[in-house]
């Protein structure tokens, strides 16, 4: 799997589970309440996938929130938001908030609009709000945005042991396990465009079990696993990590299948229990499309006939 990738889905986890904290950060004055959040969504023609959605309100009226992650400005960014922006608003009829969350620090500022000039004058004008993670660092090094402790190695002009080390005391702080495992997932992966990665294995040592259960870098797992076992650290773990890791996408499927098509056929689990890692990441991605459960459940008949 590409680096940028994981580094792309790592991100996507953080907005998956904690996007209150993002809609904190771009409206702090506004009382905004989450509704739904849209998974996967792709905007065609031409096809275009962008970074995340969610489904809020504020004062009885609803919106798309659309955040998208940047890791450093590219020239085209505003065209490519402008289209973003233009393409949601015509899939979901209704008015569309993007906000781009830049990650590395940097000194010179960055383009919050879309313009077009003809003849030496503006004819459009499509403005969009910007948040630069760095201007949060104390933020999150004191706990008060500690669900973004994994990003924090991004921030600092040194990253360093103590860097990790902080950012584990944080995470390690969040009560639920399934999001603890994910963020420390993701502080791996964050961590690994500036250190070695048997470095981050060896760290994280005693983290490995929390993480087994992380969807989205399972090959890395697997490889730290593998080097723990080289160390005496986790015999005998390979085993539960690969029943973790499918257990992990059962319950992401059914996740999204309960939100999209409400309560579930009671037989469901039994028939996911019999299917391999790589059938649940496809009726995952089904998942995500299927018009109605029928139309899901064909797809499923043919893994389980």
């Amino acid at each position: 799997m590409a680096i940028f990738n994981l580094f792309d889905r790592a991100l996507k986890v953080l907005a998956f589970h904690y996007a209150e904290t993002f809609l904190r950060l771009a409206f702090p004055q506004a009382a905004v309440q989450l509704v739904g959040t849209e998974a996967n969504v792709e905007l065609a023609p031409p096809e275009k996938r962008v970074d995340f959605v969610h489904r809020v309100r504020h004062d009885e009226q609803e919106f798309v929130f659309h955040l998208e992650f940047q890791l450093e400005h590219r020239a085209d960014l505003p065209r490519r938001v402008f289209i973003y922006s233009a393409g949601l608003t015509d899939k979901y009829a209704l008015p569309v908030v993007t906000v781009v969350l830049y990650l590395e620090r940097r000194a010179s500022d960055v383009p919050t609009e879309y313009v077009v000039e003809f003849a030496g004058a503006v004819t459009n004008r499509f403005t969009y709000r910007v948040l630069r993670l760095w201007e949060y660092e104390e933020e999150i090094r004191s706990g008060r945005l500690r669900e973004l402790a994994p990003l924090l190695v991004m921030l600092v002009e040194q990253p360093d042991a103590a860097t990790l080390a902080l950012e584990r005391e944080l995470i390690l702080q969040e009560p639920e396990e399934k999001r603890r495992g994910d963020l420390l997932a993701t502080a791996v992966t964050v961590a690994s465009r500036y250190f070695d990665r048997e470095f981050l294995w060896q760290f994280f040592a005693e983290e490995v079990e929390l993480m087994r259960h992380a969807t989205f870098i399972e090959d890395w797992i697997e490889e730290g696993i593998e080097k723990g076992r080289q160390q005496g650290l986790q015999q005998g773990l390979q085993q539960g990590l690969q029943q973790g890791l499918q257990q992990g996408r059962r319950e992401a499927l059914v996740r999204i299948l309960t939100k999209r098509f409400g309560p579930l056929p009671a037989h469901l689990p039994e028939r996911l229990e019999r299917l391999t890692l790589a059938q649940l990441d496809e009726l995952i991605d089904q998942a995500s499309v299927a018009q109605d459960w029928a139309t899901f459940e064909q797809v499923l008949a043919q893994f389980n006939a």
